[in-house]
């Protein structure tokens, strides 16, 4: 039998919704629950991982490094949703480094489980696949933000691409990392995100604080992300 704890919040999760009882179920039963503290290696780039993770509380940034250890964060992960999905289906390799930003508890589904589900009930995998195809068309437009778009732009895609709250009839983006974290996403120096940011202030496109932005101006942001080609502000 499942843990009934982890069933129930698994079955809260958008990422479970479309997935019947029965299946949900046989997930879980295989599933290990575990509490990360912060700055904790999950995954490291190469290694075998047989399965996918799921953020129950927390962040988990994805990330690369280059010979020389320069960091590039590709991706934010929190609450709900999934990572390592390319490894169910490709070589078993994980195409990255992944570490909790803060104290998170992940849960992890092992790979043998799935493929045994889908031996008896292939329909699973459209579960999955529309859930990779989707990551893929968000792979490709942040690959497109970052290397055809000037700072402002790059920015601007993040924040129309990110999470949103509503809150007071605010529409917020509650980053969860620090904007030197966000700096590395946007590739940019912390010095010129924070000078970017301070434009669009200025602009009415949005306002900062702390870890938040609200998003004042949906369409000029969209305006911004659109225009910006390698514009002023690299």
């Amino acid at each position: 039998m499942p843990d009934p704890a982890l069933l129930l919040v698994l079955k809260s999760s958008p990422f479970f919704q479309e997935l019947p009882a029965g299946q949900l179920e046989r997930l879980a039963r295989g599933a290990v629950a575990r509490t990360y503290a912060a700055r904790a290696r999950v995954a490291s780039e190469s290694e075998a991982v047989r399965g996918f993770f799921l953020v129950l509380t927390g962040k988990v940034k994805l990330f690369k490094l280059s010979e020389d250890g320069k960091e590039q964060t590709l991706y934010v992960f929190g609450p709900g949703e999934p990572f390592c999905l390319g490894s169910l289906f490709g070589e078993g390799r994980f195409p990255a480094h992944a570490q909790t930003l803060a104290r998170s508890r992940l849960v992890f589904f092992s790979g043998e489980v799935l493929e045994d589900m889908a031996r008896r009930d292939p329909s699973i995998l459209f579960h999955f696949l529309r859930v990779v195809s989707r990551r893929l068309k968000e792979a490709m437009e942040m690959i497109e933000s970052l290397s055809l778009r000037g700072l402002p732009g790059r920015i601007a895609g993040f924040l129309l691409h990110a999470r949103e709250e509503d809150r007071d009839g605010r529409r917020l983006v509650a980053l969860g990392i620090s904007q030197r974290e966000l700096a590395k996403i946007v590739g940019a120096t912390p010095e010129a995100l924070s000078r970017a940011l301070g434009r669009m202030g200025r602009q009415g496109l949005v306002r900062v604080s702390g870890r938040e932005i609200e998003i004042r101006d949906r369409a000029g942001l969209a305006a911004v992300a659109a225009s910006d080609r390698e514009g002023p502000g690299r």
